[in-house]
C-alpha cells in the first residue's frame, strides 16, 4: 500500500472511526480501523460488532493494498502534526509508515485477515432525510431514552412513519419525548428501534454533514448511507411500547410561561432539590398564582413566583425538575405550554403553537 492524502480530511474520517472502534481487549482487532486502498480512493472501516462505519474519501493511490491499524493512536497521531497539509502513508507486511516533510512515523498494524465485515444491506424497506433534520430529530427525544438494558426496547429509539410525517419516540417509562418532522417519501410499513448507544454513533459520524441520509431496515440490520459515509446497526427485534394510549387527549390546567424564565426558576430550584430532583409546581389561576418551589432539609429551600398566563382548575403538582428542564433545549419557541390533568396524572409540555414535539412527564408520588 501507498498513497498521497490530504491531512485534515483523512484526520475527520479517521476520528469518526475510531469512535466506533470496539475498545475491546480480548479482540484488539476491534480497537483497530482498517484502510483499503483502490482505484482513486480510500476506505476506512471499524466496528465493534454493534455498528459498523465505512468512510471513503479521494487519495492518489501509487500502489493498492490493506491494513488495520489502531485507531486511537492513528488519530492522535493525525492531530499532532497539524502543520502538514499532505501526508504519505505506506504499509507493507503488518507495518505502517507516515511520512511527511518533517517526520517519518512507523506504526505496527495488524494483518487484515481477522478484521469483521460490515454487512452490506441491500434488501428491506427504505427511508431519505436530510441529515441535519435527522440529527435534530435524535437529539429531541434521546434524553428519554433509558440508559440501562434492562428491556432493550425503551434503551432505544424508535423511528416510524404516521401519515405524513415521521415520528422518533424515546421513554424510559417516566417521561416521554415525540418528534414528528415532515415527511412525503416511500411508505415505511414498519418502523424501527435503534439502541440508545448506537445511534448516538450514528448522530456523531453524520453531525459535521449536511446531506441527505438514506436508510434501509431490516428486521436486524439498518443501514444509514451518504455520499461518502457507510454506517449499519443492529436493531432491536422487539414491539416498542403502545406509548400513545398514555398521550392526554384534554387537560384540565394550561399555562403558558416564558422558556428563559422557567430555565432561570428551575436553575435556582434544582439547587435545593432532593435526591429525586423533586419540585412542587403550584398553579391557581383563580388567586393568579404560579411557583415552583423545592426543600432540601441539609441545604434549605426556595420559592419561585413565575409570570404567566393560565386557565382551568388549580393544581399542585410534583415533578422532577430535571426532567422538565431537560426538554426545553428540544423547543425551538420562546414561550412553552404546560398541561395538567391532575395531581396524579403526567404533564405534558410543548412549545407554544407547535405540536411537533410533545414532552411528557410523570409526577413524583413519593
Amino acid at each position: 500500500m501507498n498513497f498521497i492524502c490530504n491531512r485534515e480530511t483523512l484526520q475527520k474520517c479517521i476520528m469518526g472511526a475510531d469512535r466506533v472502534t470496539g475498545k475491546n481487549l480480548s479482540l484488539p482487532i476491534l480497537n483497530s480501523v482498517l484502510l483499503i486502498t483502490n482505484n482513486k480512493s480510500l476506505t476506512i472501516r471499524a466496528t465493534n460488532l454493534e455498528v459498523g462505519v465505512e468512510f471513503q474519501i479521494p487519495v492518489e493511490v501509487k500502489t493498492e493494498g490493506i491494513i488495520a491499524i489502531p485507531g486511537s493512536l492513528f488519530s492522535n497521531i493525525l492531530m499532532s502534526i497539524p502543520d502538514e497539509e499532505n501526508i504519505t502513508i505506506t504499509a507493507l507486511n503488518g507495518v505502517c509508515k507516515i511520512i511527511t516533510k518533517t517526520k517519518n512515523i512507523t506504526v505496527k498494524g495488524f494483518l487484515p485477515d481477522d478484521f469483521p465485515t460490515i454487512p452490506i444491506i441491500n434488501e428491506g424497506e427504505s427511508f431519505t432525510i436530510q441529515s441535519q433534520n435527522f440529527i435534530q430529530s435524535v437529539k429531541s427525544v434521546l434524553m428519554s431514552a433509558a440508559v440501562f438494558d434492562v428491556k432493550p426496547e425503551i434503551s432505544s429509539v424508535y423511528i416510524y412513519q404516521n401519515n405524513k410525517s415521521l415520528v422518533f419516540v424515546a421513554t424510559d417509562s417516566f417521561r416521554l419525548a415525540e418528534k414528528k418532522i415532515n415527511y412525503s417519501g416511500s411508505q415505511i410499513s414498519q418502523g424501527v428501534i435503534i439502541p440508545i448507544k448506537n445511534i448516538i454513533e450514528i448522530v456523531k459520524v453524520f453531525e459535521a454533514t449536511n446531506e441527505d441520509i438514506s436508510f434501509k431496515i431490516t428486521k436486524t440490520q439498518i443501514s444509514c448511507v451518504s455520499k461518502s459515509i457507510y454506517i449499519t446497526s443492529r436493531v432491536i427485534q422487539g414491539i416498542y411500547p403502545d406509548y400513545e394510549q398514555i398521550l392526554p387527549k384534554a387537560h384540565t390546567t394550561e399555562v403558558v410561561v416564558l422558556k428563559q424564565d422557567l430555565i432561570n426558576t428551575l436553575k435556582l430550584s434544582t439547587l435545593f432539590s432532593d435526591k429525586f430532583n423533586k419540585i412542587q409546581f403550584i398553579v391557581d389561576p383563580a388567586q393568579k398564582k404560579c411557583s415552583i418551589s423545592t426543600k432540601n432539609s441539609d441545604i434549605g429551600e426556595t420559592e419561585s413566583s413565575l409570570i404567566v398566563t393560565m386557565s382551568g382548575e388549580p393544581v399542585e403538582i410534583a415533578l422532577n425538575g430535571k426532567h422538565l428542564f431537560d426538554c426545553l433545549s428540544a423547543i425551538d419557541q420562546d414561550s412553552i405550554t404546560i398541561q395538567f390533568n391532575g395531581s396524579n396524572k403526567p404533564a405534558v409540555i410543548r412549545g407554544l403553537g407547535d405540536n411537533s414535539f410533545t414532552y411528557l412527564t410523570m409526577p413524583l408520588t413519593r
